[in-house]
Order: structure tokens, then sequence, then C-alpha cells
């Protein structure tokens, strides 16, 4: 079984005893490379996670990563849809479109707060704001789905068109037929 190691950690450690890497190495009977690999964020055997628990004496806890809380996953598909505002290339999983999706549904949320106050522009401002970083992560996401972006025009019908396109988001990942559709440019 292998687990992460606290890398932050497991440098803090070796650098309060004035060590270098080379040094711990030796110390722990570990490859150089090894320990190189561990402060960089590795995963630990528990061989290795023993050796360094008895050279810097601490308990095993210690040396590891804790789990990520339930939260950073969430987080981070929140950033990731940000970050890929324009990009219309590749796709998005499920899970980070629909967590992005919350996410503008929350800043428009705010934009409508705040235009009861002060008038219509926060809201206009904020669906000019979100309207290409939308279309993208829906392009990804129909692309994820196995579907051709073009499906998107279908929310440009009345009534029902909205629905449809989010129903086709809900779509799972489909692994077949990606690399066609990568292809020839849908």
């Amino acid at each position: 079984m292998s687990m992460h190691v606290n890398s932050v950690r497991l440098r803090e450690l070796r650098l309060a005893r004035q060590w270098s890497q080379e040094q711990l190495a030796t110390l722990s009977g570990l490859n150089l490379r090894t320990i190189q690999r561990l402060e960089s964020g590795a995963r630990i055997s528990q061989e290795s996670l023993r050796a360094l628990c008895a050279v810097f004496e601490v308990p095993a806890e210690s040396l590891l990563a804790s789990e990520p809380g339930p939260s950073e996953p969430a987080l981070r598909a929140i950033r990731a849809g940000v970050m890929r505002g324009l990009d219309f290339t590749g796709v998005t999983p499920r899970g980070e479109f629909w967590w992005f999706v919350l996410a503008v549904v929350m800043f428009l949320g705010l934009a409508q707060i705040l235009a009861e106050y002060v008038g219509a522009l926060p809201l206009q401002l904020a669906g000019i704001v979100v309207l290409l970083p939308w279309i993208a992560a829906c392009t990804r996401r129909l692309r994820d789905a196995g579907l051709s972006p073009w499906w998107q025009l279908i929310s440009l019908a009345p009534v029902g068109g909205i629905l449809v396109l989010l129903y086709l988001l809900t779509y799972p990942t489909r692994t077949v037929g990606l690399d066609e559709a990568a292809k020839s440019g849908s």
C-alpha cells in the first residue's frame, strides 16, 4: 500500500537538521532519487515511510499528507472551469462541468441580488462575463459525452430547447469515438 507524503513537512524536517538530500538518502538508506521524488509530492511506500520516520524520530502520521476534504475537488473543478474559460478544445468531465455550472449560477445569483439594489447593470455585465466561458464549457462537455458541440444551438429553440441541452449535458463520458470527434474538429 502506498500513500502520499507531506512533501512540505518532509523538506522542513530535513532543512531543520541542515541535511542535504544526499545526506538524508544516506542516513535513511533510501536512494537520492527517491528523496527527490518524495519532496516533490510523490507516493511513499511503507518501507520508505518507516525509514524516514526512524531517521527523523517522528510518527508516520506526521509525514503523510492529509486526505483532501470534501470541498477540495469542487474548488479544483470550479477553478479549472474558470481557468479554461475561453478554451474550446479538449473535454470537461461531467462532475467538473456541473461544479462549474454551480459557480456560474451562484455568480449570476449574486449579480441578481446586486441588481435589485443598484439597477440592471450588474446582472447584464455578469451575463456578458459568463457567456463565452459557458459556451466553452458546454463545448468541452458535449465533446466529452461524445456529442457534437453544435448541439448547443438547440438551446435557441423556444421553450424546451434549453431543457434538451441540459439533458444532453448530463450524458456520461463516452470514450469510444472521442478520437474520431477530435479528428473531425467537432
